[in-house]
């Protein structure tokens, strides 16, 4: 009877859940560490044949990297944050997929260490322009130069963020209405009523004060926010309500402007993320919100009211003739719902789908196990409507992201559209999330702050309709203008890339 050992077991670890099993050994091992991420990147990274097409080796990496993480173990001393990060990096630099993010807790300081491939890239090949541009946002101040030299026929801005929508002017009018009582205070003319209020108002305003200057996050101000509305209801504060949290996670700013166009006009729509579904798809509304509160009804009818004037803009005036084109404004978009695209570009073209890429998914835990490539048809509008013929120009930058690139790539595939401004970022693999994991073998490494190591990996590979994958690279204008954040939001001159959209359709 003849035995033999095998390194590895024939048995397949799970590392899409919290198995001890496969996570076990990485509480306290940087080896270990660095094993479950190497293995479960192995069965689950979606672009292995392309890594390997340009130059990358797989299991050279392995045995390059795997004595260095046993050389932290050995470490008389504490490992720093900034080592293992550094080492972390060194291996994912050349990974090319722009969704790929890795999080390794560092057992010594007990704090996660981040890694993304595709930011890596980025600030190594446009480290200036994605400074710049990477936090800004498109708000209603970003026109005042139009609005100024009378460019502009009406517009509409809405934004989701409750903190912005619901907290702030509570607080202005808290302040407003204690400095108006202050002054009657200082007169000498305040009734006993008054200065009841004024004390109690004041209160108030000073623990919101306190609690939202205290806080790190916008889910974290709501949260104390919410707190504090609970605690005073009874005061019955005017608009001293509270406000739905889940409108922090789809928080987005949305900004339509009717342009002037040589006796024509421009229909122009801005966005900085792909959560239009979930205010304008009943079904996605339901799902997040429930049964909405005021508050939030009122947050959802505004965005509604916002897109809906482009949508009729758009209809008006492409039936009046006067329609000279349209723009939709995705610069520094970090993408979202792949269901987005009706209700932005899909809302230009015929119902029935736009068949704007093919896709390849990840079929197995094999390294190659992968689907054959298929078309991958985005959602157009249901509701009738024109199909634009006048030029369709949509402006991106390095930070458009994901279905921004979707968007991006789909508008040079009409022969009516154009895309200006610079090269995207790169990042085109759509995601899942762990209940999709049986099917696609992808979408996650781990839990999220639970297990000492997480990826967050893409389901699959976008492939141009001429066979090329399209990740790593970005989508490259047909006219390219770089960026000017000296002017963007200030409205002290023009934007160029939208200057450069409106002289384009003129």
């Amino acid at each position: 009877m003849l035995a033999s050992c095998r390194q590895q077991s024939d048995n397949v670890l799970n590392y899409a859940y919290n198995d001890n099993m496969a996570f076990g050994s990485a509480e306290k091992s940087y080896a270990a560490k660095f094993d479950v991420m190497w293995y479960g990147l192995n069965a689950n990274y979606a672009l292995w044949d392309f890594e390997y097409e340009n130059g990358l080796d797989w299991d050279q990496v392995y045995d390059t990297y795997r004595p260095k993480f046993e050389n932290l173990d050995k470490q008389q001393t504490a490992v720093s944050d900034l080592r293992l990060k550094n080492l972390l990096d060194s291996v994912l630099a050349p990974l090319h997929d722009g969704h790929l993010v890795v999080r390794m807790a560092n057992h010594a300081t007990g704090k996660y260490v981040g890694s993304s491939p595709g930011q890596m890239r980025v600030l190594r090949e446009r480290s200036e322009e994605y400074a710049a541009v990477r936090n800004k946002t498109i708000g209603a101040s970003a026109y005042t130069w139009y609005r100024n030299a009378g460019d502009i026929i009406e517009e509409r801005h809405s934004q989701t963020n409750p903190l912005e929508t619901c907290v702030e002017p509570v607080v202005l009018r808290l302040q407003e209405q204690v400095s108006e009582w202050d002054d009657k205070k200082a007169a000498g003319t305040i009734t006993p009523e008054e200065q009841d209020s004024l004390t109690i108002y004041g209160k108030v305003l000073n623990e919101l004060l306190q609690a939202l200057t205290q806080t790190s996050s916008d889910q974290a101000a709501v949260s104390a926010y919410n707190i504090l509305a609970y605690r005073y209801e009874y005061l019955q504060v005017p608009g001293l309500v509270p406000v739905d949290p889940t409108l922090v996670n789809y928080a987005m700013n949305l900004s339509y402007v009717l342009f002037k166009s040589n006796g024509g006009t421009v229909a122009y729509l801005a966005f900085d993320r792909f959560r239009l579904s979930a205010y304008l798809e009943p079904e996605y509304t339901e799902e997040l919100f429930g049964t909405p509160s005021a508050s939030t009804q009122a947050v959802i009818d505004d965005l509604k009211a916002t897109w809906r004037a482009w949508f009729n803009a758009i209809q008006t005036h492409q039936q009046a003739g006067d329609l000279h084109g349209v723009i939709i404004d995705i610069r520094t978009n970090g993408g979202g719902y792949m269901n987005d695209f009706k209700f932005a570009l899909g809302a230009l073209l015929p119902a029935g789908g736009h068949h704007n890429t093919d896709a390849r998914f990840k079929r197995g835990t094999g390294r190659y196990d992968y689907s054959p490539v298929m078309p991958q048809n985005m959602p157009t509008l249901d509701e009738t409507h024109v199909t634009v013929t006048a030029p369709i120009v949509t402006l991106c930058n390095c930070a458009s992201v994901s279905m921004a690139e979707h968007t991006s790539y789909g508008t040079k595939m009409l022969d009516n559209g154009t895309l200006i401004g610079t090269r995207t970022f790169g990042g085109f693999s759509a995601l899942v999330g762990a209940e999709g994991y049986t099917t696609n073998y992808a979408g996650h490494v781990g839990v999220q702050g639970v297990t000492p190591v997480f990826c967050y990996v893409p389901m699959e590979v976008a492939f141009s309709l001429d066979g090329h994958i399209l990740e790593g690279h970005g989508v490259d204008p047909d006219i390219e203008v770089a960026s000017d954040v000296a002017t963007w939001n200030k409205g002290n001159g023009p934007d160029c890339q939208l200057d450069r959209a409106l002289q384009f359709i003129k």
